[in-house]
């Protein structure tokens, strides 16, 4: 994830706003080719031909021979390189940036045939890291509704997004909850699709994940469903919730329930758009950390 403090001045002004999806802009292809530039220069890529190469292979264009020893041919290369770029379709430009990250980055270190030992100048991983911090910053520059982590390209969600389901993946590492991880990883796979979000099944999927979590860390509710849950928790003595936020659990249910699309079909409640299904994602991840919270400060005040 970027830092804040590494957010380039132009994105800061414009803000999360008018993101361009579905998209890789001719001035952010020319972002690329400079990064590419930068990597073959410090040495982070071997040659241009390895580029070109990767670049024919993902555009279904007949490969060419190129040769290392022979200026011209490395000159062809990178300009085979660019054209292809230009003329990519924008899924495939970012299946390049992936590539990029996790096949062509490479470990630069020299061998001592004196020593017999092998000298590393730069780990690959290193290597990796940069890529990444320089995607991130491209892609973030360009304005474009997606991040680069952990070696991926996902659909971009806003800080307080990223760090609230951050924190629910955390929690959701108890055994116990294993269903509930599942049922929120789908959610988070759905919503950051770069080519094919789909947000129905992320809000059903978020709810689910709250309703998993709750039904196993309060057996006691016997509750079959979130809406049951978030009733038990309006009565129940057992439990010390504010009845205001089992409210807001329920009607958290009652969106996934009548959502256009989401549960059932011709459903009125409301079209899942893309500012709809990150909304579910960050109020269902602080449901979540909310609810084992409280299930662990029940096991707090048993007594010994």
């Amino acid at each position: 994830m970027t830092d804040l403090r590494d957010i380039p001045f132009s994105s800061r002004m414009q803000g999360s706003h008018s993101r361009i999806e579905k998209d890789f802009p001719s001035t952010a292809r020319s972002g690329l080719v400079h990064l590419l530039y930068d990597l073959i220069e410090k040495g982070y890529i071997s040659d241009w031909g390895v580029l070109a190469r990767e670049l024919q292979r993902i555009g279904r264009v007949d490969p060419e021979e190129y040769s290392t020893s022979h200026v011209p041919s490395m000159n062809q290369a990178k300009s085979d390189c660019v054209e292809i770029i230009r003329a990519l379709e924008w899924m495939k430009v970012f299946d390049f940036c992936e590539r990029l990250h996790g096949h062509l980055a490479r470990r630069i270190a020299t061998y001592d045939p004196f020593l017999e030992d092998e000298r590393v100048h730069v780990e690959k991983s290193d290597i990796q890291e940069y890529i990444s911090t320089e995607l991130q910053r491209l892609f973030l520059e360009e304005r474009l509704g997606y991040e680069f982590t952990d070696g991926q390209v996902r659909r971009a969600g806003r800080k307080h997004t990223i760090d609230l389901t951050t924190k629910a993946q955390v929690v959701l590492g108890d055994p116990r909850l294993a269903t509930a991880r599942t049922h929120y990883q789908k959610a988070l796979q759905f919503f950051r699709s770069p080519s094919h979000p789909d947000y129905a099944n992320s809000v059903k999927e978020s709810v689910c994940a709250v309703e998993a979590a709750g039904r196993e860390l309060f057996p006691n509710s016997k509750a079959k469903t979130l809406g049951e849950l978030a009733a038990w928790f309006q009565k129940t003595t057992e439990v010390s919730m504010p009845k205001s936020l089992a409210k807001i659990i329920g009607d958290v249910y009652g969106y996934r329930n009548g959502g256009d699309g989401v549960a059932h079909g011709g459903a009125s409640g409301g079209q899942p758009t893309a500012e709809v299904a990150e909304f579910i994602l960050s109020v269902c991840a602080s449901q979540i950390i909310y609810l084992v919270d409280l299930a662990n400060s029940l096991e707090e005040d048993l007594p010994f």
